[in-house]
């Protein structure tokens, strides 16, 4: 018995002082920082405006890597949280609106008296479905420092 709580006492103490790396993004006027861990899924430009989007990992304390794609820290010119099904209700209610759009011009053709109705509700379902999704904040190099930790 005292075997075994002390071998769950080792793990418990390795998985407690084990270091990980964290990006640190700290806002330069109010000093509030967030910060990134490995294995999230993050967007990603780059100074020469290339995009990467897929799963954050640290190589070293000044390169970060997208799904195996190195990338310098000061060369990064923003970073968001990128979650990967949260689009997908955004692009159902966008297309529905969409449809109900050209179902209204399709009615109107067609001298049908509910094209009025059908426009007013695929241009609302449209607006609704352009708001839906904005909720994770982009953070730009102007405005953040970027620095990579370990904690």
């Amino acid at each position: 018995m005292k075997t075994i709580v002390s071998f769950l006492l080792l793990f418990a103490s390795m998985t407690l002082m084990a270091q990980t790396r964290t990006l640190e993004v700290t806002n330069s006027k109010t000093g509030k920082a967030i910060t990134f861990e490995q294995n999230q899924r993050v967007r990603i430009i780059t100074e020469s405006r290339e995009k990467l989007v897929g799963t954050l990992t640290f190589q070293d304390n000044e390169t970060i890597a997208i799904d195996g794609t190195p990338v310098k820290l000061d060369n990064v010119s923003s970073i968001k949280y990128f979650p990967k099904g949260g689009r997908t209700f955004k692009n159902i209610v966008m297309g529905t609106g969409l449809g109900l759009l050209v179902g209204s011009g399709i009615a109107a053709a067609n001298n049908n008296g509910s094209a009025f109705t059908l426009f007013a509700v695929g241009t609302g379902t449209t607006l609704v479905g352009g708001f839906l999704g904005n909720k994770n904040k982009t953070y730009i190099k102007r405005k953040n420092t970027f620095k990579i930790i370990e904690q």
